[in-house]
């Protein structure tokens, strides 16, 4: 699977034969939930060449369908479905999609850690998130490659969550390896509303939503404003504060024009991650911190045009354009004193002084210097096109579409060693400029009415540019500036084929087959990255294995039935392999370590079975085998075994009732499996009542009050104690730091929690 570069990257994209997943956008189109205009037509209008005219409307017909799926393991997951399961958050929507966990380790603050399909994919590295078409992943972001912060999205403006496993829908680009998580937002709201919410850990969120008609203008425009100290000792003061606006109007039966903004803005404190010996040894409450200086501040703002056109029954234009600001100022802190040893002391006033490399001083008061700022501020804007087209070839129906997409993204990023969120020392800062360019033509063919075939291909150009902004500084004790600068580009052509057959009424059987890939940082993507204190040049090597451009390769067999009008059951067998997972370290600076081809197989399985008129049940499994393929090792953090399932009640109108359960399985921390991270399983219980224009909720948070670490890494850190005490951790460790002590560091995840809340309707 060799990277096509240059002219031949041009050629490859006119040799593009079709689409392996039409049905992520082509589904939407003709298999949603939709009111279908009936046209009158003239008999003179009728009888002239070319397009008919449409005269008026005369009715409308609801028509009702289950959008077409590509493959077992697709799943669309309406706002009615998540309804009964806990939504204040968007971490809460996303840990209820099945074979999906999400993890948090800044207090809600940060983007969420992904859990999916055999992959720990940091906070996006490998799954595509988009909103109503909007990308959300960042490319070279400051903290992690595909950083993925969906906080800017108002669970309430919520209408449909797709999401798409495995690298087989060829809409989807960078990012869609493990899979791809689509959201739809409302048009507007079915009604007005105001929502109050009050819960433990001093917990309040107010959000409301209103849909006033401008005209023919349909409109969707909603706030939110979310507060919480957390369960930690020290407060995490968070803040978060969102709005929303959508535009909709269909200027003629045949178009659609829908503009959209929204913007969010957040502040935080946290304790961070904790060293799992200093709990067990009972010098550290897990709820407690070692350094309650992290935190941080982000903000994000969106605005999107789309416009839909439909010059007959079966061409259908879309084209949108969107343009992002995005900004983060991040503090982290997650080796304590393994960098620089006994360096910085604290005054009996409480301000903190540099010792550097003096010695170290009897009794005083040393606090952890190893803490890193990572800012990223960004614009991103781009545009999409696509081009679908219904018809037919000796009776044979067809569907085919064209689609292209362009992102471009002006980045200034910098990662600095702080202490107590006081800058000391600058590590990188540089300038990027990111652009790429993805083709594709997909085909769909219906030879059989119980026939379906997808094939596709698809082609994406990337460009790099990095400019150094390091200023020259002094030298420090224990760091080294590196100095990052160079330009270089990359290509490459993923071909996907699915094939849907329905051998017996109301059962599909799937066969997918597809490539995709996920960008890598571009500053591990450029020839000079030197460093600016030492000349010794740093550079990435593709002889090793290492490409801008990461492939995956996946494989998958599956089944989908519907019996009896109450009963869905789907499985999947699937087999992906990747290319390496060699990705930028954005906590530190280079690139880590973990390499080679790792080899992921898996089983996922989903029930829903409607017992009565009144209750239901659901129940979901992912199971997999994660590994570097040549060695056999573990891949750290991914995880083998999640499940997810519920009771849902609905005794008499009005009420509803739900028990559910989300359970992940114990998962190796590093490569050896010498340190586990522990897997835990959590109950939450909701119920609700609407009379007539006021509902009221109360939710029950992990009933059993469970002790669970949410997020958890395996990593060396050295605390207090053992600084200069253990020959790992080094008083004055200078630029060549002691190994640390290994151990799981990790985030508690919240205890028993009671919520409540009332909704207004008018």
């Amino acid at each position: 699977m060799r990277i096509v570069r240059g002219a031949a990257f041009g050629a490859a994209l006119f040799v593009v034969t079709a689409t392996g997943a039409a049905a992520a956008e082509a589904e939407e189109r003709t298999g949603r939930e939709e009111a279908v205009t009936v046209a009158q037509v003239s008999p003179d209008d009728a009888a002239k060449p070319g397009p008919v005219k449409r005269r008026e409307r005369l009715a409308e017909v609801l028509v009702e369908a289950d959008r077409p799926l590509s493959a077992a393991s697709s799943l669309n997951i309406r706002a009615q479905d998540y309804a009964m399961r806990p939504h204040a958050t968007i971490q809460e929507v996303l840990n209820n999609v099945p074979g999906l966990v999400v993890t948090q380790h800044q207090g809600g603050g940060k983007a969420t850690q992904y859990l999916i399909r055999g992959f720990d994919s940091d906070h996006g590295t490998d799954i595509a998130v988009s909103v109503d078409g909007l990308p959300v992943n960042m490319v070279s972001h400051g903290h992690g490659q595909g950083y993925a912060d969906l906080n800017f999205v108002i669970p309430e403006t919520i209408e449909r969550i797709s999401l798409f496993k495995g690298p087989y829908f060829v809409e989807f680009g960078d990012f869609a390896t493990a899979g791809a998580l689509q959201f739809n937002l409302v048009d507007e709201f079915e009604e007005n509303f105001f929502h109050s919410e009050f819960g433990s850990f001093d917990t309040l969120r107010l959000v409301g939503g209103v849909s006033p008609r401008l005209g023919e203008v349909r409109t969707a425009i909603a706030a939110q404003a979310y507060f919480s100290s957390g369960p930690f000792i020290a407060p995490q003061d968070f803040s978060r504060f969102n709005a929303f606006a959508k535009f909709s109007l269909d200027p003629t039966p045949d178009s659609t024009v829908r503009v959209w903004g929204s913007a969010m803005v957040s502040e935080w404190d946290a304790s961070g991650q904790v060293p799992l010996r200093q709990v067990l040894d009972g010098d550290l409450n897990p709820f407690g911190s070692l350094d309650n200086s992290e935190g941080g501040k982000t903000d994000r703002e969106d605005l999107v045009l789309e416009y839909e056109f439909r010059p007959s029954p079966e061409d259908t234009v879309r084209a949108m354009a969107y343009a992002t600001h995005y900004s983060l100022n991040l503090y982290s802190n997650f080796t304590f004193f393994q960098e620089t040893g006994l360096r910085f002391a604290r005054l009996p006033d409480g301000s903190v002084v540099d010792t550097g490399d003096d010695p170290v001083l009897p009794g005083a008061d040393y606090v952890p210097g190893d803490g890193v700022r990572q800012t990223d501020d960004r614009m991103v804007y781009g545009v999409q096109l696509d081009y679908t087209r219904d018809w037919e070839a000796l009776g044979v129906p067809m569907q085919t579409k064209i689609g292209l997409r362009n992102r471009n993204d002006n980045i200034g990023v910098t990662l600095s060693r702080q202490v107590r969120r006081a800058v000391f020392y600058d590590i990188n800062d540089v300038r990027i400029y990111e652009n790429s360019l993805g083709l594709f033509l997909g085909q769909q063919v219906f030879p059989a009415e119980w026939i379906r075939l997808e094939v596709g291909l698809r082609g994406d150009l990337f460009f790099f540019d990095v400019a150094n902004r390091l200023r020259p500084q002094g030298t420090d004790p224990n760091f080294t500036s590196v100095s990052i600068a160079g330009r270089s580009n990359d290509s490459i052509v993923s071909p996907k084929a699915n094939l849907v057959l329905t051998p017996v009424e109301d059962t599909d059987v799937y066969v997918n087959f597809g490539t995709g890939f996920h960008s890598n940082d571009a500053r591990s993507t450029v020839a000079n990255t030197i460093n600016s204190a030492d000349p010794e040049t740093f550079v990435p090597s593709q002889e090793d294995g290492f490409s801008p451009l990461t492939r995956a390769i996946g494989y998958e067999l599956g089944s989908r039935t519907r019996q009896f009008g109450r009963l869905d059951l789907a499985a999947a067998l699937w087999l992906l392999d990747l290319d390496n997972e060699l990705v930028f370290c954005g906590d530190c600076g280079t690139l880590d370590p973990v390499g080679g081809i790792t080899r992921r197989w898996g089983v996922d399985f989903e029930a829903r079975y409607r017992i009565t008129d009144w209750l239901f049940a659901d129940y979901d499994l992912t199971w997999d085998d994660p590994r570097v393929l040549a060695t056999g090792e573990a891949v750290p953090l991914a995880p083998t075994l999640m499940m997810n399932g519920g009771i849902t009640v609905e005794p008499f109108e009005g009420f509803q009732a739900a028990l559910r359960v989300r359970y992940l399985d114990d998962y190796a921390a590093n490569g050896d499996r010498t340190l586990t991270a522990r897997g835990y399983a959590l109950l939450d219980l909701m119920a609700r009542y609407r009379w007539r224009n006021l509902e009221v909720g109360l939710a029950l948070l992990n009933l059993t009050d469970a002790s669970w670490r949410e997020a958890q890494f395996g990593y060396p850190s050295c605390v207090r104690g053992e600084v200069g005490a253990s020959p790992a951790c080094l008083a004055k460790p200078g630029r060549e730091p002691g190994e640390g002590v290994d151990d799981i560091n990790f985030t508690p995840g919240n205890p028993f929690a009671v919520r409540a809340g009332l909704t207004v309707f008018f």
